[in-house]
């Protein structure tokens, strides 16, 4: 029996993004932001915006950022008492060639865009997956050449 409260999180998928340094501090886990999966029309629209060319592509991912944008920890005050709203955050992402770069990157390549396996199940994930029990994997720095920044 699937119990909402229960199974939502381990049924949607979730890809942890850490991005300190290309943000001025001094390393990648200081600074992250947590995406989800799309839901499926949005997919759909992905892969048809990829097929059109990069700028169509990052135009769409721009567009559904704040939608899918679960977590991060960008505040408006030192004091960290209030957050960033999501369409801020993702203004920022986009502000920043390298920040796009990386954060694109990451998100395209994680488990949820690539194929089922064929027991029917959901494939092992190819990029760090968020996890809600407190162990956060970091992500590795990259540019579109796929070198390290």
């Amino acid at each position: 029996m699937f119990i909402k409260t229960k199974h939502y999180e381990a049924c949607i998928q979730k890809v942890r993004i850490e991005v300190g340094t290309l943000v001025g501090l001094k390393a990648d886990d200081e600074a992250y932001i947590v995406l989800k999966e799309l839901p499926t029309l949005e997919m759909l629209r992905l892969k048809e915006a990829s097929e059109q060319g990069e700028n169509q592509t990052l135009t769409l991912l721009r567009d559904l950022l704040p939608s899918i944008l679960v977590d991060h920890n960008f505040y408006e005050d030192a004091d960290a008492k209030r957050k960033m709203d999501n369409r801020e955050v993702a203004s920022l992402v986009f502000e920043s060639l390298d920040l796009t770069v990386k954060v694109v990157n990451e998100y395209t390549h994680a488990a949820f865009f690539s194929r089922a396996d064929a027991s029917g199940g959901r494939s092992r994930p190819s990029a760090a997956r968020y996890s809600t029990e407190g162990v956060a994997p970091s992500s590795t720095p990259s540019t579109v050449t796929g070198s390290s920044t």
